[in-house]
């Protein structure tokens, strides 16, 4: 069966490669690659020589990769994410899809709210997947100088192996400048690791089927360590200046109990188990910083996007979705 998908990806690309540029397929590094997957996982050379004939050169990946969006301030990374749109939409998408949903949150132990915030901050669901081929994205940083270039070959790799087991055309297969598929934006490995099918099915599909969309991003969370009806993040009322203390011991980078916290004039603005701990999240704010603490599933969410932001927008926005669903079944 393999031998057969091999040999039509080669008549697919055959037609194609003698037009394109052959800037990667003659470069050494490339070569060595093609070598590697050759060796290792027995794909055919000739297949991968020409499919490799077909990566165009794509500065504004590469522009996209040194400028990420996490390296803005809170304030305006919060302000391009948590609109009033994507809390609208994410109420909408919610009410579409509730049997899924709550099927989901059953079976996974992962809230609704924070599934459906996932999707509207990675791809304001299912509007923005990406306008890269992913084969072209990781192979731009993968052979480049970028610093991560060795962890964008691996998922190279991983995609190559994606595309053969699912049977996707690798041309084809469209996502985000650093090469993240579908609606829940998965890298490749992530894809072959945690996406599953809802209805149990072989095949999975992470651009047009919500179930399979839904589902993978609750497996994703479980399988990092998601623990049902336990908080995510609070914010922190700060009294006076001990918690300086706390920020140049490097402490704030830790888990720490609760209950420390008071110790540096830091004080949770909700109840909070005193038997959990957390770390102290400072936050940019355009007058002055916010404070919060961080949770286990606060770190569960960073296995998605290792950024303090993004974890925040992810729960922020999921908060904000839920409060206007209430407001709408109460009115």
């Amino acid at each position: 069966m393999i031998k057969k998908i091999v040999l039509g990806l080669s008549l697919l690309l055959f037609a194609t490669a003698s037009t394109a540029s052959t800037t990667f397929a003659n470069r050494t590094d490339v070569k060595n690659f093609i070598n590697h997957m050759v060796k290792k996982h027995h794909f055919k050379q000739n297949d991968l020589t020409a499919l490799f004939s077909t990566i165009k050169v794509r500065p504004r990946i590469i522009k996209s990769v040194k400028a990420p969006l996490e390296q803005k301030p809170w304030y305006l990374y919060q302000m391009l994410f948590i609109t009033e749109s994507r809390i609208r939409q994410g109420a909408q998408f919610w009410n579409k899809y509730a049997t899924i949903l709550t099927a989901t949150e059953k079976k996974y132990g992962v809230p609704a709210s924070i599934i459906v915030a996932t999707i509207g901050v990675e791809t304001k669901y299912g509007k923005n997947t990406g306008e890269y081929p992913v084969i072209d994205a990781l192979a731009n940083i993968g052979f480049s100088n970028s610093p991560r270039a060795g962890f964008f070959r691996q998922e190279l790799e991983e995609f190559l192996l994606l595309c053969r087991e699912q049977h996707l055309n690798p041309r084809k297969v469209m996502g985000s400048y650093a090469g993240a598929i579908g609606q829940p934006q998965f890298m490749p490995s992530s894809y072959r690791y945690f996406a599953v099918s809802y209805t149990g099915h072989t095949h999975i599909d992470l651009s047009h089927n919500e179930g399979d969309i839904i589902a993978s991003i609750a497996n994703y969370y479980k399988k990092h360590g998601w623990k049902t009806n336990q908080p995510v993040a609070v914010q922190a009322t700060i009294n006076g200046y001990h918690y300086q203390e706390l920020m140049k011991t490097n402490t704030s980078t830790k888990m720490i109990p609760v209950t420390d916290f008071s110790r540096y004039g830091i004080t949770p603005e909700a109840t909070v188990p005193d038997d959990l701990s957390a770390r102290l999240i400072p936050l940019q704010g355009y007058y002055r910083n916010q404070y919060w603490l961080g949770f286990h599933n606060f770190d569960v969410i960073k296995a998605y996007n290792p950024s303090n932001l993004y974890a925040m927008t992810v729960f922020q926005l999921s908060y904000y979705i839920s409060s206007l669903r209430t407001r709408l079944d109460n009115a």
